[in-house]
């Protein structure tokens, strides 16, 4: 298992029940999709709150960028200065990204690995069948190709009998019953770029994912209230071509999930919109930065000493708080370690 895929356990036991329930592996697919983004729906609305108030954030921090771009140090400082006064963080919305990565490594691993994780057959047993296969069937199986198990689930449906002394008679009724089918699409297929019928029937739900991808993306990125800068005004494109090559590499099953997931994406991101639209957002920002601001100007009364040694009552800002309790600080220190 790849380590990043350290979720499989578990969303294959949540695909199992699914299953059951379902047997279609189609639609097991796609209410998986939709349960995992209903319970990750509250990270959801954490990420979207994040990211719009970092897109008020942003053009303050370009202002600054752009005030001191001569003068690296002290933009650090007013970036840093910014931050404290603000309370910004760079890392909130970074957990919501996590989790929806963890997940789809997870999702990969039960994709690549139904027989293991959906039909709960051992590991050592398939191991055994693909040995048997390419003894018995002349195949040409590798034990950790991605299309391994997918291959075995097929090859016990055609040859049941060759499979009778690994698999239990209950292991392979199940296995020979495995619905891969969806709407006319074998989900255990991996597609490629031909022109008959078949092939353009399993390249439908790739290219559907790419199409989808894009148009998340687009829309996510406006909805979020952020502008891309530089480099990263590609990264839909760059992450588009990836995923072409990634929908022509694995089975179709995986590209059917990443339609379906881009899909409540792009109805999840209209409803985060909602709840906390960017432009809302940016106009609470400002009143709360200025309250902030008018609270440090705001006199606070403080007792001082004067030089002739008198309490005086005297009436000073947040600033001039700081400075006084400084040169207190400074007075104290100088008392104490005078001898030294």
């Amino acid at each position: 298992m790849n380590f990043l895929g350290f979720l499989a356990p578990l969303l294959g036991i949540i695909m199992e029940w699914i299953y059951k329930l379902i047997p279609s592996y189609g639609w097991t697919l796609i209410i998986f999709t939709l349960l995992t983004k209903i319970l990750m729906f509250p990270l959801s609305v954490k990420q979207q709150k994040s990211t719009a108030r970092m897109s008020a954030y942003q053009p303050m921090m370009q202002e600054i960028q752009k005030k001191w771009a001569n003068d690296k140090n002290r933009q650090q400082e007013e970036l840093m200065k910014f931050q404290q006064e603000t309370g910004m963080s760079m890392t909130a919305g970074c957990l919501p990204m996590a989790v929806n990565f963890l997940v789809l490594f997870g999702l990969i691993e039960v994709v690549y690995r139904p027989l293991q994780y959906i039909l709960r057959v051992p590991k050592e047993l398939i191991d055994k069948a693909v040995e048997l296969a390419n003894s018995a069937l002349g195949m040409s199986l590798m034990a950790n190709n991605f299309t391994v198990q997918n291959d075995i689930i097929n090859a016990v449906k055609s040859s049941p009998d060759v499979f009778s002394s690994v698999f239990s008679a209950d292991q392979i009724a199940s296995i020979s019953d495995f619905n891969f089918m969806f709407l006319g699409i074998d989900l255990s297929r991996v597609p490629h770029f031909a022109f008959d019928a078949a092939s353009l029937m399993l390249m439908i739900i790739p290219i559907l994912s790419v199409v989808t991808m894009i148009l998340s993306q687009i829309i996510t990125m406006k909805m979020s209230g952020q502008e891309m800068q530089g480099a990263m005004k590609w990264m839909p494109w760059i992450m588009s071509l990836m995923f072409v090559y990634f929908g022509f590499t694995v089975p179709v099953g995986f590209s059917l999930y990443y339609t379906a997931s881009n899909v409540v994406m792009l109805v999840q991101s209209i409803i985060l919109k909602k709840m906390y639209d960017p432009e809302e957002m940016k106009k609470q920002v400002q009143a709360e930065i200025e309250a902030k601001r008018a609270e440090k100007k705001k006199k606070k009364q403080v007792k001082v000493t004067t030089d002739d040694g008198r309490e005086q009552v005297k009436e000073v800002s947040e600033a001039e708080l700081a400075r006084i309790r400084l040169a207190r600080a400074r007075e104290l220190d100088e008392e104490r370690y005078k001898d030294e």
